[in-house]
């Protein structure tokens, strides 16, 4: 049996420095960015309390999505150091490289070296990164948001911490009115023509999106089911008996999950022609960059699902453009 590969991409770059007025651009300073009076205390996700008595001059960040972050509030000029995994918004390429994501390529050299203000970490995986650089004297706030709440709470944080709340607020606005305008049109949707979704994020063994997960989330919010709502962890490890069982109605997941996601390894997988999804064409390969990243883009991730799941119901409003602005 032959599956049509169905590839959803954005037609224009979409989310940090780029539409109307809600375009922050990257290296713009603004009025509140002021050492005057400045102290700010904030609690990253570890639990450990940060305090900053002066506007971060030098900043570098340690994940994709925390740049993207530092980028939409507007802190982009003061950025001067990210990993090579950053490439959005394309500014960020320009900064210095001090490694990968991985603890094991990550430069403590390098990073001190630039001289940083403030590093962002990357939650428990960076663990001796921060302790490293906390004996070099660095200050480290740790960035690991997992849920919509957790990602407009660690924006929020990062704008207050680079002097920029007033622009960050008005991001997060945008985002929360983007979010409910999209689920509320999901919420239209009649519950039998709601189809069943099984996100795959890796395939040996096959893992998946639990529920209280950003893209557990997203399926729900866009007006789909996830087959595997009733998983307890964030992303378990899914036997592929299950899978087939479960019988999903669309298959979904990143481009940057590599060759395993494609319509020749799909279509070769033992007992998967059986799949609804596999035998009506409903495999959706999206933009990895925008759906795996816990940061500005999760609200084009929700509309990219959304319109992936009921083409029909949000091309009727948003056209063949994506339902968000960057």
């Amino acid at each position: 049996m032959h599956v049509k590969f169905k590839s959803i991409l954005l037609l224009s770059i979409l989310i940090i420095c780029l539409a109307g007025i809600n375009c922050f651009a990257s290296g713009e300073r603004e009025q509140e960015e002021t050492s005057v009076g400045f102290t700010t205390t904030v609690t990253d996700n570890l639990g450990r309390t940060v305090t900053i008595n002066s506007v971060p001059e030098r900043i570098i960040s340690l994940s994709p999505s925390t740049t993207e972050i530092l980028f939409a509030v507007g802190a982009g000029n003061q950025v001067v150091g990210v990993t090579q995994c950053c490439d959005f918004p394309v500014e960020a390429k320009e900064r210095s490289i001090i490694g990968g994501f991985s603890v094991k390529t990550i430069s403590i050299e390098k990073i001190i070296s630039l001289k940083p203000d403030l590093v962002f970490s990357g939650g428990k995986y960076h663990q001796m990164v921060i302790e490293a650089l906390e004996k070099a004297g660095i200050t480290v706030y740790s960035v690991d948001a997992q849920s919509f709440e957790e990602v407009y709470t660690a924006i929020e944080a990062i704008g207050s911490l680079t002097g920029h709340p007033e622009k960050t607020k008005e991001r997060v606005r945008y985002m929360k009115s983007l979010e409910s305008k999209i689920s509320e049109m999901a919420a239209q949707i009649p519950e039998e023509n709601r189809v069943g979704v099984f996100w795959e994020i890796w395939d040996n063994p096959y893992m998946t999106a639990g529920p209280e997960t950003f893209m557990g989330q997203i399926i729900v919010k866009a007006g789909g089911i996830n087959i595997f709502q009733d998983v307890e962890s964030d992303y378990p490890a899914i036997n592929v008996e299950e899978i087939i069982v479960r019988n999903p109605d669309v298959i979904m997941g990143p481009d940057n999950h590599g060759e395993a996601l494609n319509v020749d390894m799909i279509i070769t997988r033992t007992g998967w022609d059986s799949i609804r999804a596999v035998k009506e064409n409903q495999i959706y390969v999206l933009d990895g960059n925008i759906t795996s990243r816990p940061g500005p883009r999760i609200v084009n991730a929700l509309g990219l699902v959304a319109r992936a799941l009921y083409p029909e119901a949000f091309r009727s409003v948003f056209g063949d453009s994506n339902p968000v602005s960057w």
